[in-house]
């Protein structure tokens, strides 16, 4: 998965699981502001806290899945589960029973937020980093003010030479949310509307249009809460200036949504958009806007039903893009081999009774900057040597499609050579560019196959070539098609449809066949 994707898909996840509860703690909010406020900044725009006390990892993404199938799959896809489930114990083992996570413009990107956690004297440090998951790796691990930071060594430096900036507008957004285990608060910085105002003075006519001070007047703060036992709910609360710019907000609301609903796209994507979107719109309640959504209501199903098929494509859109700059980079790892040993890689090294013993992946590994990882391998021993098979599980993310189901750790690499008399990988000698000679461009270097042909990463075994069904094996992971990295370093989505005299034409090197429009 691409680095975006799974982090917004953990961050929800920890949000989520953190709405379980377990058991009841002391609520106050006036304490969870006071907390967070030395590591607030000026351009600092959402807080969220998580109560790890009350997590009950099983059952929340249990109930994620079955509310919004495409994130919960997304989250299981990756281990999330998992991963998550060993944080929090470890968290708790090490002391922390909260965490604060802080975004700040000014972080973003490329460090992402930083995570707070209160009570550093109560913390192990050497377990807590233990714990940290995958997605929350930082550089940083210092106490700071009574609590431990954990962030980009950018964002340190940059929260060690700032002043904090008070917001207490917090400790109200955290009363609004409730007695919730996990809180998101959006604290626009006190400059936003002063922006907002320069560069927006009038709102798009197609919501309506009218002064921007509907939005600079309307939301001065906003937070989510999030119940999920024993039924899911939201409550979002949004703060106005008063009781007229709260009413103002949502009479914009209500534009921006006929509009959304007269949109022959939107409609197409969401056949219940009328329906949906009358289950989205808050109500005014004093100085405040304040939407619920919940499951015997079926407003929480009927926002999943909205949202479920765009996040589906937005996953397969992204994952597309992430499997060809993957194949890109494998493309130009086995040029720079290619420059520095005059020719590409065979699909193994060989020790000297000719036995394969790495695979090429192992050997290109110094080009995908991986040379440390290149350094702990015993060149001269099998793959699955005792030494070597402890490196299985390291395997790049590179090395996988980001839509298949087997998780890195497998060591499980769906991108293979195709070997076989005639292709660029033909026997246990690497072959060199001028032996290519139907042209770089029309000749395939790397596929992407299945889960089911996927092989281990470090193992020296290639695709094997069948002119009878060129295709077999390949693809899987997208619909219509496969990527594929040609020779020339460029990548190509093959649709399923090619025609296999095509395809056949495209795996050899120099058969001088004609080759069709693909």
């Amino acid at each position: 998965m691409s680095m975006p994707i799974r982090s917004l898909a953990f961050a929800v996840a920890v949000a989520v699981a953190a709405a379980c509860l377990v058991q009841a703690a002391p609520f106050d909010p006036a304490a969870r502001a006071k907390a967070i406020a030395p590591f607030l900044d000026e351009q600092t725009v959402a807080v969220m806290h998580v109560d790890l006390t009350r997590l009950d990892v099983e059952s929340i993404l249990a109930k994620l899945v079955e509310i919004v199938p495409a994130l919960g799959q997304e989250i299981q896809s990756e281990g999330v589960e998992v991963e998550l489930r060993q944080a929090r114990e470890g968290f708790l083992k090490a002391g922390a029973k909260e965490l604060y996570l802080v975004a700040s413009l000014a972080d973003l990107p490329p460090c992402g937020p930083i995570v707070i956690i209160p009570h550093a004297a109560e913390v192990d440090p050497a377990l807590l980093r233990a714990s940290m998951p995958s997605a929350w790796k930082a550089d940083v691990m210092e106490p700071v003010g009574g609590a431990m930071f954990f962030g980009a060594q950018a964002a340190f430096d940059r929260f060690k030479a700032t002043e904090p900036d008070p917001r207490p507008d917090l400790a109200k957004a955290f009363e609004a949310a409730g007695d919730t285990a996990a809180q998101f608060v959006v604290l626009p910085p006190s400059y936003a509307a002063r922006v907002i105002r320069e560069t927006m003075p009038t709102l798009p006519a197609e919501i309506g249009g009218g002064p921007s001070a509907v939005l600079t007047e309307g939301l001065l703060w906003a937070v989510l809460g999030v119940d999920v036992a024993p039924k899911m709910a939201l409550r979002l609360t949004i703060q106005s200036r008063d009781e007229l710019a709260a009413a103002a907000l949502r009479a914009k609301w209500l534009d921006a949504v006929r509009f959304l609903c007269a949109q022959e796209a939107a409609r197409k994507a969401v056949p219940d958009l009328e329906e949906v979107a009358a289950s989205t719109i808050p109500n005014v309640e004093g100085d405040r806007l304040v939407l619920r959504l919940s499951e015997p209501e079926d407003g929480i199903r009927a926002l999943s039903a909205a949202i479920t098929p765009p996040l589906q494509e937005a996953r397969a859109r992204a994952q597309r893009m992430q499997s060809m700059n993957d194949l890109k980079h494998l493309g130009l790892a086995m040029h720079n081999y290619h420059d520095l040993k005059k020719s590409f890689p065979a699909v193994g090294n060989t020790d000297a009774g000719g036995k394969l013993l790495l695979s090429w992946r192992v050997h290109i590994l110094p080009f995908v900057e991986q040379q440390k990882l290149y350094d702990q391998f015993h060149l001269d021993e099998p793959w699955d040597s005792e030494h070597n098979r402890t490196l299985i599980d390291k395997m790049p993310e590179a090395y996988r499609c980001p839509a298949s189901k087997h998780r890195k750790e497998q060591g499980l690499s769906t991108y293979r050579v195709v070997t076989g008399e005639g292709t660029v990988f033909p026997g246990r000698e690497g072959v060199p560019l001028k032996e290519i000679k139907d042209g770089t461009s029309n000749t395939i270097m790397i596929v992407e196959v299945d889960d089911d042909h996927a092989v281990i990463w470090t193992k020296p075994e290639g695709l094997p070539f069948d002119p009878d069904h060129p295709a077999r094996g390949l693809g899987g992971h997208f619909e219509g098609g496969f990527h594929v990295a040609m020779c020339d370093g460029s990548v190509r989505f093959v649709v399923n449809a090619i025609a296999p005299e095509t395809l056949r034409a495209l795996f050899t090197r120099a058969g001088r066949e004609p080759i069709a429009a693909w």
